[in-house]
């Protein structure tokens, strides 16, 4: 009889167990001691990082995403957004772009004239002018595609 009620009691307890746990969450601060606190402008946010050979030294170089909402639309959303370039060792700013309008927080990093040394591909809108339809849909606008590349510590 013991030995029933003991089954029976762990598996009423078992399926509850989940459930009884206090919830935790881990803040996870990525980024915010890998740059320079000039490198942050007012009301913008960090977004995407990632370690790079940007230039002829050695050492790599941090290129960093900051970006801020700008607006919403129902089938798109759009982003003031720019590019800083670190220094991985000193933390010295290389390069701080220029805030650009985009659709989504997105930068490439690729070697694509096979130099050794990375550049930086974005996309976005050209003179922050675009235009929807009476609803909010159907986006016109022009994009561009740019590329940051640095040369000697300065952009090429």
């Amino acid at each position: 009889m013991k030995k029933i009620f003991t089954i029976l009691f762990l598996s009423v307890l078992f399926p509850l167990l989940p459930f009884s746990q206090v919830p935790y969450k881990v803040t996870h601060n990525e980024g915010w001691d890998s740059y320079p606190p000039e490198a942050l402008r007012q009301g913008y946010y960090f977004q995407k990082s990632v370690l790079a050979q940007m230039d002829s030294d050695p050492q790599m170089e941090r290129v960093i995403l900051f970006g801020k909402d700008k607006g919403h639309y129902p089938e798109f959303d759009l982003f003031r957004q720019y590019v800083a370039i670190v220094d991985n060792y000193t933390g010295k700013i290389e390069f701080m772009g220029e805030v650009v309008t985009s659709d989504s927080f997105n930068m490439e990093l690729d070697d694509r004239n096979c130099d050794g040394i990375s550049e930086v591909y974005y996309e976005h809108i050209i003179d922050d002018t675009f235009s929807v339809d009476s609803r909010g849909y159907n986006m016109q606008c022009t994009r561009c595609y740019d590329r940051i590349e640095l040369e000697g510590g300065k952009t090429k």
